[in-house]
């Protein structure tokens, strides 16, 4: 029986995306039948006493993660013993590469925006230390014998901007938990009377319009193009009052703010914040008419997977992998055109035809992405690396 040690973020490491990565890989990996494989993860937690021993509060628990990534964690994979394959499934935690066998580690690559952003191939602000830090995270993956990019456009940076060998990369999409469906979570309620809730539950209208989008605290998500176009439908005759953003995960920076007051849309907006209870995320997705994601770039775009999953019609910017995600089921437009994505906004908030329309292709795209799918492109890569011989090199 071959067996797969697969290595998440240290607990508290603040990303809620990989979590969820993680917890549904082992899930659709342990179900998959008869594949002669076992699958085990290593648990790595902060230490309280070092915690406790650098003061405390948020600068006590920076130096325990930092503590625990670095040293905590490697310690705990050496303790392990031999596996056919390691699985880094985060490259953020790419310093466990120097922990795990070269020639048995794969490791999964979400993006390398980071990276991009530094180079000035987006334009965000990032912290200094970036063009030196992120570039030791590309040895550590350059150490691994494979790479599972999440995109094709993944790969392509990966190739292009990292350096890494395209054979050594093979792309595994995400899946989509099936809590995010056409159809309400609840039995028997209607489709009517779940959006009534979201409704009056995030206080609009019953006339209202929505788009929906989802925000992380991050630059390249792009909001101030939303709040531009949403300037613009609110002056168009054929949105006018009915128009309305639902915001859903974080706040807005300072910055994005004044440009609401100065742009006078502040009355359009509500702020639903972070929702940790997927039937509700679920609800809203079902509940919007449209979508919206014009990010400056995405490694894949999971919220664009989770709006069409619901039959949403999405809007999404034309770079990255957000036109591979959202297929010919999704309209694309450049990221910095506010015009474009208000008319594209418009074109399904006043048709209710483009609409149905555009929702039944988003259900069609969203059933080429699946978690038994991820489960079983990972475990073939799991079978390329688990037949090398463990003391065989890793390629550079």
């Amino acid at each position: 029986m071959n067996k797969a040690v697969l290595l998440p973020n240290v607990e508290g490491f603040p990303s809620e995306s990989m979590r969820r990565y993680a917890a549904e890989l082992l899930r659709a990996l342990c179900a998959l039948p008869g594949v002669g494989w076992t699958f085990d993860e290593i648990v790595c937690a902060p230490d309280a006493r070092v915690s406790a021993a650098f003061g405390g509060g948020a600068t006590g628990e920076k130096f325990a993660s930092r503590h625990a990534r670095f040293l905590k964690y490697p310690r705990q994979i050496r303790s392990v013993g031999g596996a056919p394959v390691f699985h880094i499934l985060d490259h953020s935690h790419a310093n466990l590469a120097w922990a795990t066998p070269p020639a048995r580690t794969v490791l999964t690559c979400h993006d390398i925006i980071p990276l991009l952003a530094a180079k000035g191939l987006v334009s965000m602000p990032h912290p200094a230390l970036t063009r030196f830090t992120f570039p030791l995270r590309v040895r550590g993956m350059k150490r691994c014998r494979k790479i599972i990019a999440i995109s094709e456009s993944t790969k392509k940076t990966l190739v292009e901007i990292a350096g890494i060998p395209a054979e050594k990369i093979e792309v595994v999409y995400y899946g989509c938990n099936p809590v995010f469906g056409p159809q309400p979570a609840s039995p028997g309620e209607s489709l009517a009377d779940e959006r009534r809730g979201v409704l009056g539950r995030f206080g609009l209208p019953a006339t209202a319009r929505v788009i929906l989008h989802v925000a992380t605290a991050t630059r390249y998500k792009n909001t101030p193009a939303i709040l531009q176009a949403l300037r613009i439908l609110k002056e168009a005759p054929a949105a006018g009052r009915d128009v309305w953003l639902l915001r859903v995960g974080a706040g807005f920076f300072d910055d994005e703010a004044a440009l609401i007051t100065r742009l006078g849309v502040g009355d359009r907006i509500r702020h639903a914040g972070k929702i940790f209870d997927d039937r509700v995320l679920g609800a809203c997705y079902r509940a919007a008419d449209v979508f919206v994601f014009p990010s400056l770039w995405e490694g894949f775009g999971w919220p664009v997977l989770e709006a069409m999953s619901c039959g949403t019609p999405v809007v999404v910017s034309n770079v990255a992998s957000l036109p591979e995600v959202a297929g010919d089921a999704g309209i694309a437009v450049p990221p910095d055109d506010h015009r474009a994505l208000a008319a594209a906004l418009l074109s399904v908030l006043a048709d209710p035809a483009e609409r149905a329309s555009r929702s039944a292709r988003a259900l069609v795209q969203a059933r080429r992405f699946s978690w038994d799918a991820c489960a079983r492109g990972t475990l073939a890569v799991y079978e390329q690396v688990g037949g090398m011989r463990a003391d065989r090199p890793s390629s550079p």
